[in-house]
């Protein structure tokens, strides 16, 4: 064979490839202007750590905002607007959305976890998760973490919803409500790591120091009492300061001497001092 035809063969078989890919595409087309959504499928991720939101809560969702899809065409559906809908709800972290050529529309969620619960006396009442989100309380929102009660100020208002970040800039981060509430959270999340302290610790209650300002006018650091699931006493912690040591401490006075003398002995178990616990009885 010689090299003008292999020439004129191989350019052939391209020009038939070139044509069936073009000839498939447009049937692929024409397919897809035919189908329509059939049903929607809901997935949530992580449902078996987290159960808050719900495939039919999703559902509804979508329904109210007036994006249900199913009859309509697979190319008439705003994948975008449907995930944008799932995703303005508050303990939804991300929400992804796809039309498959059977009819299907699939929407995967992932959800924000609570981490904590705030109930102040001045009138708060939200969630904190774990990815730093501030989430108000909502009749069917009850989730099982510690709350943290007490007269103290926070860096937002009352209906502030989403990302607990400053705000204002560098300004903000000098703010002492949000140092403290930054000092507050790292402090539950080292409670979370532990099993038993994430099983302990019900209740965080922030009080004000013995005395709210030094000599030099400089504001003083809230305190925290903490209220445990096992054991009639409240524990007072202080300061957010060496929190881990004083933790440790209280660990091995439970073990070497609550396990001992029993859980109910006590009144109040102080860790404010260095190197010592000062224990009332009741």
């Amino acid at each position: 064979m010689n090299h003008n035809l292999k020439i004129v063969l191989s350019t052939l078989a391209w020009v038939g490839i070139a044509a069936y890919i073009i000839w498939s595409v447009s049937m692929g087309r024409r397919n897809r202007s035919d189908v329509k959504v059939v049903k929607i499928d809901i997935l949530v991720a992580d449902s078996a750590d987290v159960d808050i939101v719900r495939p039919e809560m999703a559902g509804k969702w979508i329904l109210d905002a007036g994006l249900w899809p199913v009859g309509m065409g697979i190319d008439e559906i705003d994948t975008r607007a449907v995930s944008d809908c799932v995703e303005s709800h508050d303990f939804v972290r991300s929400a992804k959305t796809f039309v498959s050529l059977d009819g299907t529309l699939s929407v995967s969620i992932t959800q924000r976890k609570p981490i904590v619960r705030f109930i102040t006396d001045r009138g708060y009442n939200f969630y904190i998760t774990d990815d730093l989100h501030v989430v108000p309380v909502s009749n069917r929102s009850a989730h099982y973490v510690p709350v943290v009660t007490g007269n103290f100020g926070l860096p937002f208002d009352k209906n502030f919803s989403g990302k607990l970040a400053p705000a204002d800039g560098e300004e903000k981060k000098e703010d002492e409500n949000y140092i403290f509430l930054c000092k507050l959270i790292n402090f539950v999340n080292h409670i979370g790591k532990s099993e038993f302290w994430s099983s302990q610790i019900v209740q965080i209650n922030v009080t004000e120091a013995p005395y709210t300002r030094n000599r030099n006018k400089t504001p003083r650091e809230p305190e925290l009492e903490l209220v445990p699931r096992v054991g009639d006493h409240i524990i007072l912690l202080g300061r957010l300061e060496a929190y881990e040591e004083k933790l440790d401490k209280l660990m091995r006075f439970y073990n070497n001497g609550l396990n001992r003398e029993g859980w109910n002995k006590w009144n109040h178990i102080n860790l404010k001092y260095s190197n010592q616990i000062v224990c009332s009885r009741k």
